[in-house]
């Protein structure tokens, strides 16, 4: 009984180690995966819910010239981040979203809203990857995106239209 009095008297410990082991491994991982902001395009849905992994490995089979990979977010991701909303090269946003974003988003080709989601019809794109609200949804360019001069970012986004 000794014996299971001093086991669950240092639980707490074990599990505190064993968190911090899988934070740290985290990390490392992130660390040794990840690449410059120069190097990858980030695209950052603001969706209920969506395959991020399974986008951003579609998005990767053809990248531009001087990108190594594509990151795709949801925007919980930068709650939990040092990553800002700043950083994304493309959004997908809902229309609600438009007007308190103004200054952070770019339409494609100057053109205007590059729809991607109407739910009257419920068509729209990527819908194998992303599950939408009942409401339009839009994509833009990031105003602050490091892939604007060299047009990796609208590049991207065009193949996300074509999806």
């Amino acid at each position: 009984m000794r014996v299971l009095k001093n086991i669950f008297s240092q639980l707490h410990s074990f599990v505190l180690w064993a968190l911090a082991s899988v934070m740290l491994w985290g990390w490392i991982f992130g660390m040794a995966t990840d690449t410059t902001f120069d190097k990858k395009i980030m695209v950052f849905c603001h969706v209920p819910q969506m395959e991020d992994t399974e986008l951003a490995l579609e998005l990767e089979k053809d990248l531009p010239d001087g990108i190594k990979m594509v990151q795709v977010h949801t925007f919980d991701y930068v709650m939990f981040d040092t990553l800002s909303i700043e950083r994304a090269d493309v959004l997908i946003i809902p229309a609600i979203d438009v007007p308190e974003m103004a200054e952070e988003i770019l339409p494609l080709d100057g053109q205007g809203d590059a729809p991607v989601y109407d739910p009257a019809t419920g068509q729209g794109i990527l819908t194998e990857y992303i599950t939408y609200d009942d409401t339009e949804y839009y994509l833009y360019l990031g105003a602050s995106s490091a892939h604007l001069e060299d047009g990796a970012a609208e590049t991207i986004a065009r193949r996300l239209l074509e999806m």
